[in-house]
């Protein structure tokens, strides 16, 4: 019997007293009662649903160990996995439900070793697929896609062989996140000599949607003058931005109607306005809609020690307090998780302006001369990751800065000039009067790169369809 164990058995007997020989009574029940319960639980035999798209609930006992939730998944397949109800890990554990938030006091035992995912808290609802796989947390719900077939199972987060005393159950509901890739032959992605890739190549593409039926929305932003100004102005970021804009709801362009674009320059590009724009005004969104999403402007993390907290700059940002007043990247992953339903979004951005904006970048450069740029392009790609049909479009990568000239097009940003340049035509390659994805990206990393000899290289990130335009 594990330390671990018998410090639970130890709590529990505690708690009915220690009538002579109860201890080891109870221990000798406790074992029995562990011995009792097997390894994997299967009640009923489990279903591929990768091509029905229908969902399957499963009850998932405390005191199993790991139970099937009767679902066979498929590699490559996105699946959507929820749970509710409420468990007990025994001892002095306290309930919780399959997020394991109220579990832990100071009397809880389970804690210790040996444990299935020591960094989550007992009582956390993980998954495996297969008898093999590699345990992962799950928690009242998960976005997920299969790095292989097998049988999904789920248990709580609790020590190996110690959950006979755990009373409760969750039940788990999976379904399809996404359907499975069409098999209809698609355009070829870019290739990796063209474009860096943020991890796997683009996915086939979702089913194709009706024109009839989809709309397309825009939010764009640009922030050339900042209300606190310390924060260094930027010559083009809102004449980007109303460019862009221009292209969009031109008949001659885009074609967007004007009612669906919001445009944001400068001192309406408010925290508050942006907040908005995200996440009420695009919640009108519906499945079968096109989402454009286009920031021009300075992105920073909020000090050098912190490069994990990104923020996009809006203009009421202020020099000394990035991380209240900044909009976080994390607030722009929430809309796209949340309220922004269009199955095909696409994020453009131009924000590596600068190595970091604000008071403590200040006194670094004071300190050390200068710092390294910062980590906004990578923090834009991890947007990507919220789930298929998502593209990011970057202006450069972390160890550049994006350049901006007058010798651009008249006065823009090198990545903005050669999108408006590959969105009039220069990146149709094969003359259908369509600039899809699959051909803008490697017109954009190529040209960027000439230009800027190799200083600047835009960067894509994403499970999308390359045959997806911008266009009407």
């Amino acid at each position: 019997m594990t330390s671990a164990h018998s410090l639970r058995l130890f709590a529990i007997v505690l708690l009915g007293g220690f009538a002579c020989g109860g201890a080891a009574l109870a221990q000798d029940a406790a074992q029995a009662e562990r011995n009792a319960v097997p390894e994997y639980v299967e009640a009923v035999p489990p279903r591929d649903i990768s091509g029905s798209g229908e969902e399957i609930s499963a009850v998932i006992p405390a005191r199993n160990e790991w139970t099937s939730a009767g679902v066979i998944v498929r590699k490559g397949v996105r699946y959507r996995l929820s749970a509710s109800g409420e468990w007990h890990m025994g001892g002095f554990c306290g309930r919780s439900g399959p997020s394991g938030l109220g579990s832990n006091s100071p009397l809880c035992f389970s804690f210790l070793p040996p444990f299935i995912l020591p960094e989550f808290q007992v009582g956390t609802l993980v998954g495996k697929i297969g008898r093999d796989g590699k345990p992962f947390q799950v928690g009242e719900s998960l976005e997920f896609e299969a790095d292989r077939d097998g049988t999904l199972f789920l248990r709580p987060n609790d020590g190996r062989g110690m959950t006979w005393d755990n009373t409760g159950q969750v039940t788990s509901k999976v379904s399809l996140a996404s359907p499975p890739p069409a098999p209809a032959p698609s355009p070829a992605p870019p290739s990796a000599a063209a474009v860096r890739q943020n991890g796997t190549a683009p996915a086939a593409p979702l089913p194709p949607l009706s024109s009839a039926s989809s709309q397309h929305w825009a939010v764009v932003i640009g922030v050339s003058d900042y209300a606190d100004s310390r924060i260094p102005a930027l010559r083009y970021a809102a004449k980007d931005a109303q460019a862009l804009h221009d292209w969009l709801v031109s008949p001659a362009g885009g074609r967007y109607a004007p009612a669906r674009v919001k445009l944001l320059l400068n001192r309406n590009a408010t925290t508050a306005a942006i907040k908005e724009a995200l996440y009420t005004w695009l919640r009108q969104t519906i499945e079968e809609d096109v989402v454009v999403i286009y920031f021009a402007g300075h992105g920073s993390p909020d000090s050098p020690d912190t490069p994990q907290n990104l923020y996009l700059l809006p203009h009421d940002t202020r020099y000394d307090a990035i991380a209240s007043t900044g909009f976080p990247m994390w607030d722009v992953e929430t809309a796209l998780k949340r309220f922004i339903k269009a199955r095909r979004v696409v994020v453009l951005a131009d924000a590596c302006h600068s190595g970091g904006v604000g008071a403590t970048f200040d006194v670094a450069r004071r300190a050390l001369g200068d710092v390294q740029p910062n980590r906004i392009s990578s923090g834009l790609q991890n947007l990507a990751t919220v789930g298929e049909g998502i593209a990011v479009i970057s202006a450069s990568d972390d160890r550049q800065l994006s350049a901006e000239s007058a010798k651009f097009g008249g006065g823009h940003g090198v990545f903005t000039h050669y999108l408006l340049e590959g969105l009039k035509g220069q990146a149709d390659y094969n003359k259908d009067s369509r600039v899809t994805l699959g051909e803008l990206i490697p017109y954009l990393s190529e040209h960027v790169r000439r230009e800027t000899l190799n200083a600047q290289s835009p960067t894509v990130a994403g499970r999308f369809d390359p045959a997806l335009t911008l266009g009407r």
